[in-house]
């Protein structure tokens, strides 16, 4: 996935499948978002990006990375989403996080 690709996604507006968070202290709520997804057919989760569609970015670590992924760890039965940084501007980054349907349905 691209920045330009995010952009798009992002000017479109969350979806059942495309999320927004604004920052990865909202993680929890991403991680069940995500449990959702794959209970249905997949999809997205952007951290950085406002709920309205403003792309902002936010300075990302590998502590953090490693807090998005310790969430997502905590579905059950365990689950690998593609986790993705995209820099957005300076040292701003956009996490993405993506699924496809999930193969052992419910997760939970």
């Amino acid at each position: 996935m691209t920045l330009n690709e995010i952009r798009r996604m992002a000017a479109s507006g969350e979806s059942e499948t495309l999320e927004f968070k604004e920052t990865t202290r909202r993680r929890r709520e991403a991680a069940i978002t995500l449990c959702a997804m794959l209970n249905h057919q997949g999809g997205t989760v952007l951290f950085g990006v406002k709920p309205g569609g403003e792309i902002e970015g936010q300075e990302v670590s590998d502590r953090t990375v490693e807090e998005v992924s310790a969430e997502i760890q905590e579905i059950d039965p365990p689950v690998f989403p593609t986790v993705t940084q995209h820099y957005v501007d300076g040292n701003k980054k956009i996490i993405s996080v993506t699924t496809g349907r999930g193969l052992s349905v419910p997760y939970m």
